[in-house]
């Protein structure tokens, strides 16, 4: 039999020899060394391992496949000095190692001692023995084997195994007097196993031992109420009479073993509490802090409620070099019960005529420590006290706390811990990309462990996605997600996830008040603020998305805003984004918020909110043709989700102009920064609420329409908007409104190929603005006028427009007019044959567009950047159409789109690729007839060639052209 063998299966299956870690290959090597170490040294079936290794009668040669693992097993074990670990017999194989080799076998051995130990009176032995067995867990049993039958078996028995001997450790402990420090693990446990009864007996025990009378009778009322509403029965006759002794305070509650003289190093009854699954990832996170450590003596973990702070703590303790003590601060209620738990979980007695804190300084005085204070937010100065107290005459000793606010204590280290990654739920994501993401390991981790079977098709991977999201990655919204992934397919999950706090609910009776269920947890936090931070954290539930300090001002129109909105922060309440002054709640923080803003104050709340971004937004307009356009679009876009929610909301006040003014005022943005759609919603909206409201305001909204429609390439529609508009202008004789909505016009008739009409609607509103001396519309003007001119193979008129207009924007400091203006430039230069110039000037207009991130001008300049690459033969002009496509796609802009596919019709004609030419072709034109647009005048004749050369090609690519538009 092989020496120096060590066979892991609770947790990742590991197999070490005297070589070292033997390198086990996919699931299948590692089920079949786990079923037959479970039981070494006997033969196991050839039926039994194909059995483990799928769940069904298994492929068609199974025993050949069997054989192969078999095989490829052997060479791994081989490979570290395990050469003849599996034996062959007539029946099956056998794994030779003695039992002791393998950390289940010992695990279930040192249970059965401790529990024997136990049962004979000797606590002390039966906790060292019991915690010695709890130890060998390093995270879920057989985790890494093939779902099957077998291991759902075993998983089965040895978690039961697990809980029962947390059980034991647990009544071990409480009769050495630990009643203090247990709580808060029962408290944990009960969580997970809300039906064992005898887990609410310890808890129920350990809360009278310590002093607690009327929590012990809660505690039962608690598990009786979950006994009812979840299966349907009363409590068992154990759980009663617990009651019964409660109510009569019976002696013989209060018998336990007195504990020997004070206990020190790795024998603290503050014990850290074994995990019961594996921490996922979060190894930055440990690095941080382990270095925090190294140098600090005080280090405090903070961060939102559920984002895993005491789980990450308990992992970096459990590695740690010096002695640990763990105190769950979570139970308790009174601040002076904050030393008497460190002292209980230390054996710390108090000395006559000292208070506990003195006695706890003179006990650490010379002892190296790590003392993790758990969960200090609902005391955190009694902490901060103990904290002042102890460190300074203590010199080894050191502090882990975790709290959702810092415990501003002179040399405290703070460490904010962030939620999970979590994926872009609006993008695709192949399932195997999704394992990338922290959030979406957890939330499988923890699904596997509830029995659930995930699929990996896309669907399912775009759902996962969905709930880390919407989530925010915070692992406890992600653990009682997954619980229900048993029960229900993820689809669902996501689907109901708006009502997250009634689907992510853990029991209501079950779990500690601050881990009950996302709700609570959140509420745990609330339930600690001032009424003024309780008022001012409700009233930030209005916005959406970011929002700066100034939006909080005008919430909150007192001196104190900018300090409440700190503590807010400092209390993990509001996330404060990294490079910005910009703050936002999670989103599961968010809706709560939101489930507290109500009545009066909620309306008080929106209309602070519209009327700042009201103000935002008249002010930014002002400024979007000069020269800080960027740095005004940019503050815009940062807005939107605000802007988009207050709009929302303008639509449904009283005011009928409040919405106008605000759509109105955003028009522009919208058009600068792509947002047809958007900006189009919004002004139809707040034109259907404000029927009555004034005309000029009405005009200014219609012609926004116009804008938005016609760049959409919704003509007709457009044309019915311009006619409002104009009436409306007409009707307040406003000059300026009248000839922008005949520019707007002759836009519509360019696109149509009507340049005449054009022409004229543009020198018409020329007219009036020269009349009224009104410098930006004299530009737009002539810009129009180049633009149209080109389109229809006037190049020297529209090379002397153009010049004319980027003279008087950039005397004006219209950056995006002035790259439209050189666009129209680098296009003349082009259709002239000069691509040298057509080069330059369109490559500067490139870097102003992207520089403004104007989508359209962006999307244009690659147009005509393109067309000028192919006129010179470099293979780039495919990328840049191709690139100018996308672009134009995403703006709904069908013209352009016609014209960038007939462009790549051409490429693709010049490389021969008829099936492409004849497709691209067929897709420009059902776009041209949808929106009656014919091919410009400048772009006919490379259609035409095209065309011809698609024809010359031969009959195949015709027909395909032909059947594409019949099936069209």
């Amino acid at each position: 039999m092989p020496e120096n063998v060590k066979i892991c299966l609770l947790g990742p299956t590991e197999v070490a020899g005297p070589s070292g870690m033997a390198e086990l290959h996919g699931s299948g090597q590692r089920t079949l060394i786990a079923r037959m170490a479970l039981t070494p040294d006997k033969t196991v079936t050839r039926t039994a391992l194909i059995d483990a290794l799928w769940d069904d009668a298994g492929p068609p040669a199974a025993s050949k496949t069997l054989h192969s693992h078999l095989a490829h097993l052997r060479r791994r074990l081989r490979e570290v000095g395990l050469t003849d670990l599996i034996a062959t017999r007539d029946s099956g194989y056998v794994l030779c190692v003695p039992e002791d080799a393998v950390d289940a076998i010992r695990f279930e051995t040192f249970s059965a001692r401790g529990r024997n130990a136990l049962a004979a009176g000797d606590p002390k032995t039966a906790t060292e023995l019991l915690q010695s067995a709890l130890t060998m867990w390093r995270g879920e049993a057989l985790t890494d084997c093939r779902s099957s039958e077998w291991r759902r078996a075993e998983t089965t028995r040895l978690n039961e195994a697990r809980v029962a001997t947390t059980e034991n450790l647990i009544s071990a402990r409480l009769s050495l007097g630990e009643h203090v420090t247990a709580i808060g693990e029962l408290e944990f446990l009960i969580i997970q196993h809300p039906f064992r009864e005898q887990l609410w007996e310890l808890l129920i025990l350990a809360l009278y031992r310590s002093g607690r009378q009327a929590d012990a009778l809660a505690a039962f009322q608690r598990a009786r109420a979950t006994l009812i509403e979840e299966l349907g029965i009363e409590p068992g006759p154990k759980l009663r009479q617990l009651e019964t002794a409660i109510l009569t305070a019976d002696p013989s509650l209060d018998q336990w073993v007195a504990p020997e003289a004070t206990v020190t190093g790795q024998g603290f009854r503050g014990r850290l509490p074994v995990p019961l699954t594996r921490l996922v990832d979060r190894h930055a996170d440990m690095a941080t802090v382990r270095e925090s450590l190294a140098q600090r003596r005080l280090v405090t973990f903070t961060g939102p409620g559920g984002c895993g702070k005491t789980r990450l703590a308990v992992a970096i303790a459990a590695q740690y070099a010096k002695p640990v003590c763990f105190v769950d601060l979570a139970p308790l209620t009174e601040t002076h019960l904050v030393s008497r738990a460190v002292a209980d979980a230390l054996g710390v007695s108090e000395q006559g005529g000292r208070s506990v804190i003195d006695s706890l300084a003179d006990h650490l005085a010379d002892q190296a420590l790590l003392l993790v204070l758990d969960n200090c937010e609902h005391l955190i100065g009694t902490c901060a006290q103990l904290a002042c107290a102890l460190l300074p005459s203590c010199p080894e000793l050191q502090i882990l706390a975790t709290s959702r606010e810092p415990l501003h204590v002179p040399g405290e280290t703070v460490h904010a811990l962030q939620p999970l990654a979590t994926p872009d739920p609006g993008a695709a994501h192949p399932y195997r990309d999704l394992l990338r993401y922290d959030a979406v390991r957890l939330f499988l981790d923890r699904a596997q462990d509830a029995g659930a079977e995930i699929g990996t098709d896309e669907a399912t991977a775009h759902d996962v996605a969905l709930i880390c999201a919407r989530l925010d990655g915070l692992p406890l919204a992600l653990e009682l997600a997954a619980a229900r992934a048993a029960a229900l397919p993820v689809r669902q999950i996501a689907a109901h996830l708006h009502d997250r706090f009634h689907t992510l609910f853990s029991g209501s009776h079950v779990a500690r008040p601050q881990h009950r269920a996302l709700h609570t947890t959140i509420k745990w936090s609330y339930d600690l603020l001032n009424p003024d931070e309780r008022a001012l954290f409700r009233r930030l539930a209005v916005f959406a998305g970011s929002f700066g300090l100034a939006g909080v001002t005008a919430l909150w129109p007192h001196d104190d805003a900018a300090d409440l909105l700190g503590r807010l922060v400092e209390k993990s309440l509001v996330t404060k984004e990294t490079a910005v002054a910009r703050y936002r709640l999670l989103d599961t923080i968010h809706k709560f918020a939101a489930a507290q803003l109500v009545g009066d104050e909620l309306a008080d709340a929106r209309r602070r909110h519209a009327e700042f971004y009201l103000a935002l937004a008249e002010q930014a307009e002002e400024r979007l043709d000069g020269t800080n356009a960027v740095e005004w679009l940019d503050r815009l876009a940062a807005e939107h989700e605000n802007f988009r929610a207050a709009v929302a909301w303008a639509v449904t006040a009283a005011d009928p102009t409040l919405a106008l003014r605000l759509a109105g005022s955003l028009s522009r943005y919208c058009r600068l920064r792509g947002y047809y759609g958007d900006g189009r919603k919004w002004l139809a909206d707040a034109l259907d609420h404000g029927a009555q409201a004034p005309n000029d305001l009405r005009a200014k909204a219609f012609s926004g329409a116009v804008t938005l429609t016609f760049l959409q390439c919704e003509y007709d529609k457009a044309v019915r908007l311009a006619e409002q508009s104009l009436d409306l202008y007409q009707s307040v004789g406003d000059a300026h409104g009248i000839a922008s909505t005949r520019l707007l016009l002759g836009s519509i008739c360019r696109e149509h190929a009507s340049y005449q009409q054009a022409l004229g609607y543009y020198r018409s509103a020329l007219e009036t603005f020269q009349a009224t001396d009104d410098a930006p519309g004299i530009a737009r003007a002539l810009q129009l006028c180049a633009f149209t001119a080109w389109l229809r193979g006037d190049f020297d008129s529209a090379a002397e427009w153009a010049r004319e207009s980027l003279r008087r924007f950039e005397e004006l400091g219209d950056g995006e007019s002035t790259a439209s203006a050189l666009m129209h430039l680098g296009a003349v230069a082009h259709y002239r044959g000069d691509n040298t110039q057509a080069l330059r000037l369109l490559t500067k207009t490139l870097a102003i567009s992207e520089h403004n991130g104007c989508l359209e001008g962006i999307a244009w300049t690659l147009n005509l950047l393109g067309l000028v690459r192919h006129a010179t033969g470099s293979d780039e002009a495919r990328t840049l159409l191709e690139r100018s496509l996308t672009l134009h796609r995403k703006l709904g802009d069908r013209w352009r789109m016609a014209s960038v596919l007939e462009a790549l019709a051409a490429i693709a004609s010049d490389q021969r690729r008829w099936e492409d030419t004849a497709r691209l072709l067929s897709e420009a034109r059902t776009l041209r007839a949808a929106i009656n647009s014919p091919v410009p005048t400048c772009e006919l004749p490379r259609y035409l060639r095209t065309r011809a050369a698609l024809k010359a090609a031969g009959e195949r690519p015709i027909a395909i052209l032909q059947a594409t538009r019949r099936a069209r």
